[in-house]
């Protein structure tokens, strides 16, 4: 099968109407990015604050694992309903919640929020996407998918960067409350934009059982997984009941998709092998992105002892290569250059530079700033290349869903990266082997000043090492996918 366009309402919009969709989604897609991140660094800051470490990871674990949950649903949704009425609801959603943050008054609550986030804020980007696919003219969706491929990578390393100016000099809480008016902005910018698109509303029936069932299985599972990021072992009790509960959820969730007159997951986007590669190759793309986004700043609190502003600056050169990457992949694909060119050079490039980061340490900083930029190249040139495949693939009437789909497995990946690096890290760390709980405790008597933080430095090398091999993983995915034409047709 070849890449091919499909219909769309773009054939009843001229360019200034698509510009201006544009550039009105790009704000909502910047936002609903840079929050997946954005407390990464002042994480040991939110746990001191509110007196609970152990619950770290779940602020960022969270929004992760409700995005995964909400981006297939509202894609199914706009199908039915139309791009702007569930776009308006994720958007609201997303600036409810973070008053919420901003006001919590414990851990518990601020992960409660950080849920609400995630449905808000995974559901904008998924939404973006096929709105781009929508109005996009085939000769130039790589151009415009390069874009926002940039901008989602930009905010999401752009998130820790920012967060630490902000925890350093605002405090915390100013992290969520700089999203409401911006939020506001968003939204306005984002009505604008859409106003003239074509609705494509169809009065068709939602498989709200099939909802359920993989909200459930997904939370469940993700919840296991998230607590080996705790320092909880895989082997307890309380960790295999729910990785066997989230397991037979997902099952029933497969067989009810199968006989749902209207499934929320269409099967047919997975019986073809080439939409099946490509979301795994997001899902692991994704897992080394939020991995480091996560890893990186605490490595650098931890083994080296830096302050939040000079941790901002550090990892300035991470943010901007990833962005000028997608930019300019999308670009090569629009002009005639190959898609599966882009994903395999993407690859190798990530695997290169995740391989330079296994040798810095905090007295050669340059090997770490060298690592995160060849990392961010390489990781800005896969992501267009590969939504471009998934989306020239399907129908129009399962843009919405097949594009979603992609948000699934893209947050999926990303809240693996979380869990399971940190749960490397924490059986590294420990003194007494693969006592994960020991790790953890060390790793925190560490970043909070009591505790010997070069001790730390051959944990995180070898979480590095890990990381590199999943590289590897997904270098081989991307060499499977054939190749494409490159240039869609419109």
């Amino acid at each position: 099968m070849t890449e091919r366009a499909v219909a769309s309402p773009r054939a009843e919009l001229d360019d200034a109407q698509i510009h201006r969709i544009i550039g009105g989604l790009a704000v909502a897609m910047f936002l609903a990015a840079l929050d997946q991140t954005l407390v990464a660094v002042a994480l040991l800051s939110i746990g001191r604050d509110l007196g609970d470490l152990d619950l770290m990871p779940w602020v960022i674990a969270a929004y992760l694992v409700a995005a995964t949950i909400s981006a297939p649903i509202f894609g199914k949704l706009s199908d039915l309903h139309g791009r702007w009425p569930m776009l308006a609801v994720a958007l609201a959603t997303g600036i409810g919640a973070s008053l919420i943050c901003a006001l919590s008054p414990s851990m518990p609550m601020l992960i409660a929020a950080r849920i609400l986030q995630g449905i808000g804020g995974g559901s904008v980007i998924a939404l973006v996407q096929t709105v781009v696919a929508d109005v996009a003219p085939g000769a130039r969706r790589g151009r415009y998918q390069g874009w926002f491929s940039g901008v989602y990578a930009a905010a999401s390393v752009m998130g820790p960067v920012l967060g630490g100016l902000i925890a350093e000099h605002i405090g915390w809480r100013g992290i969520f409350l700089i999203n409401l008016p911006t939020g506001v902005i968003a939204f306005v910018l984002a009505r604008r934009a859409l106003a003239g698109l074509p609705r494509t509303a169809r009065k068709r029936p939602i498989d709200y059982a099939g909802a359920v069932l993989l909200a459930g299985g997904l939370s469940t599972l993700m919840i296991a997984l998230t607590r080996l990021g705790q320092g909880v072992s895989w082997i307890a009790p309380s960790t295999l009941v729910l990785a066997a509960a989230g397991v037979l959820l997902l099952v029933l969730c497969a067989w009810r998709e199968h006989h749902a007159p209207e499934p929320l997951l269409p099967p047919v986007l997975f019986t073809d092998p080439v939409l099946v590669r490509c979301y795994s190759l997001f899902g692991l793309a994704f897992f080394t992105l939020m991995g480091l986004s996560v890893l990186l700043p605490l490595w650098m609190q931890s083994a080296s002892g830096l302050g939040l502003d000079r941790i901002a600056i550090l990892l300035l050169p991470f943010t901007l290569s990833s962005p000028l990457a997608a930019f300019l992949a999308g670009r090569r694909i629009s002009r005639g250059g190959r898609m599966r060119t882009q994903r395999l050079a993407g690859s190798w490039v990530t695997a290169a530079g995740l391989a330079v980061l296994t040798i810095a340490t905090p007295d050669a900083l340059v090997w770490f700033v060298l690592g995160t930029v060849v990392c961010g190249l390489g990781m800005g040139m896969v992501m267009p290349a590969t939504l471009m495949t998934v989306q020239s693939r399907v129908s129009a009437d399962r843009m919405g869903i097949a594009t979603a789909s992609a948000g699934l497995f893209r947050s999926l990946g990303g809240a693996l990266g979380v869990a399971l690096l940190s749960a490397v890290l924490f059986g590294l760390a420990a003194d007494d082997g693969p006592d994960r709980a020991g790790g953890a405790a060390a790793l925190r008597a560490a970043l909070t000043s009591g505790g010997d933080a070069s001790a730390l430095q051959p944990a995180f090398q070898l979480t590095f090492v890990v990381a590199t091999a999943v590289s590897l993983i997904a270098l081989l995915i991307a060499w499977t996918i054939p190749a494409q034409d490159g240039r869609p047709e419109g």
